[in-house]
């Protein structure tokens, strides 16, 4: 009974998540989000001028959408805000077959995706920490989800997830330090390990940017990936940022290698990193005890041989 009520809660908050992929971006434009420190002045005006031309320009509405207005969900094709039976996670998909209930233009399979995966987390967190571990996971997964799912389809991690997300590992972190209340691993439990984990992760993949950039003459990572680590060293501290880093590079060399042999992707197509990043993060929040054993281990082996 507690994991259905688990599995239903992780639905209803898929649903909010959902809102908050679509409208961030949007929100950007009217204040919430300010564009990436990486774009230039006059970048930044044009393209704070296109975001305000497409929001200022919608037949739907008379003022710009963020994640307050309007309060209920909308189609984006046709502008009616949704009834409340049309949207029931995952199950109004199911039964509208993946239309909207006015319009009957197709809905985004990322809505039933986002809320069957934040379903999944919310059970994992509860089955695997205790309850206030299990809290923080899952929170820290919903940030993720979000985080993921904006970057793949905007090529953008938004400042308004990750600098609020960087300062509340931060905070636990001090807190554990004095009244331990969540399980370490995976997460830090003192405020060094955290402030070593967020110098060391984002300061190793600003390098790695800042050398690709010079070698090949162009940007291959932004600055909203440097953040992500910020993020993932606040929470695991340095191993969980430089294993973040090695598994999330793994991931995506072997998806772009997958896509390079399908013929789908060319050595020249940029991929969002986030989402790699994103994906051995989740790894290391549920199997962080089974990667230490693996490192104690190889120590343990080396400390022997020698």
């Amino acid at each position: 009974m507690i994991d259905f009520a688990v599995i239903l809660f992780g639905l209803i908050i898929g649903s909010f998540l959902s809102v908050c992929v679509y409208r961030i971006p949007l929100g950007r434009a009217s204040g919430i989000e300010e564009m990436l420190e990486e774009d230039s002045d006059e970048a930044q005006a044009e393209n704070q001028s296109e975001q305000d031309s497409v929001i200022l320009n919608s037949p739907h509405f008379t003022q710009r959408v963020t994640i307050a207005f309007p309060p209920r969900s909308f189609c984006p094709h046709c502008g009616e805000q949704l009834k409340w039976y049309h949207n029931i996670p995952l199950f109004s998909f199911l039964f509208l077959r993946g239309k909207c209930g006015f319009c009957q233009a197709g809905i985004s399979f990322r809505y039933p995706l986002t809320e069957l995966l934040s379903a999944v987390f919310a059970w994992l967190s509860y089955s695997t920490f205790d309850t206030p571990t299990a809290i923080v996971a899952y929170l820290l997964c919903a940030a993720f989800l979000v985080l993921s799912f904006i970057d793949i389809e905007y090529f953008l991690l938004p400042n308004v997830i990750t600098y609020p997300a960087t300062i509340i590992g931060l905070t636990i972190a001090l807190i554990q330090g004095y009244a331990p209340f969540i399980e370490s691993p995976p997460f830090v439990s003192n405020i060094s390990e955290a402030l070593i984990g967020v110098l060391a992760g984002a300061g190793s993949l600003l390098l790695i940017s800042l050398f690709y950039t010079y070698v090949r003459k162009k940007q291959g990572l932004g600055l909203g990936d440097v953040k992500l680590l910020a993020v993932t060293g606040a929470f695991f501290g340095l191993n969980g940022a430089f294993y973040t880093i090695f598994v999330g590079s793994l991931l995506g060399s072997f998806l772009g290698i997958a896509l390079l042999l399908l013929g789908r992707g060319k050595w020249s197509s940029y991929l969002p990193f986030g989402p790699y990043l994103v994906a051995a993060n989740l790894l290391y929040l549920f199997y962080a005890e089974q990667f230490a054993l693996i490192v104690e281990d190889i120590a343990m082996q080396q400390m022997g041989g020698g």
